[in-house]
């Protein structure tokens, strides 16, 4: 399976920017977290990895009050996160295209410029 495409095995976190009636950013986000039932994962590490994920979204609450463990983090991301998406206003910005083959019933998720690489 190619390293892009949602499997059955996976757990995806969901992030939703949340906005006003009149359409502006209210600075929150609606967080989930997607599994798929039709996993073949034995129940344990299922239970494995819901124990890790909830480890990564409680880091959320310990950042939101704990200023030094913000700092830390944010820290970290400055110096050795590099963005795969380029996020700026540029023709090349990234989208992304969902298409559902029904064949083996798993939804892809194609990355592509907005130039297509004719810029």
């Amino acid at each position: 399976m190619k390293e892009n495409y949602i499997e059955h095995e996976d757990f995806l976190i969901r992030i939703r920017p949340t906005f006003t009636k009149r359409g502006e950013w209210t600075g929150d986000a609606e967080i989930s977290v997607i599994a798929s039932e039709d996993s073949t994962l034995p129940k344990d590490v299922i239970k494995g990895m819901e124990h890790f994920v909830n480890m990564l979204l409680s880091s959320l609450h310990v950042m939101e009050r704990d200023e030094y463990v913000r700092e830390k983090i944010f820290e970290y991301v400055k110096e050795h996160i590099t963005p795969d998406i380029d996020l700026g206003e540029s023709e090349d910005s990234t989208t992304f295209y969902i298409e559902d083959d029904e064949e083996d019933n798993i939804v892809h998720l194609t990355f592509t410029t907005n130039t297509k690489g004719e810029a």
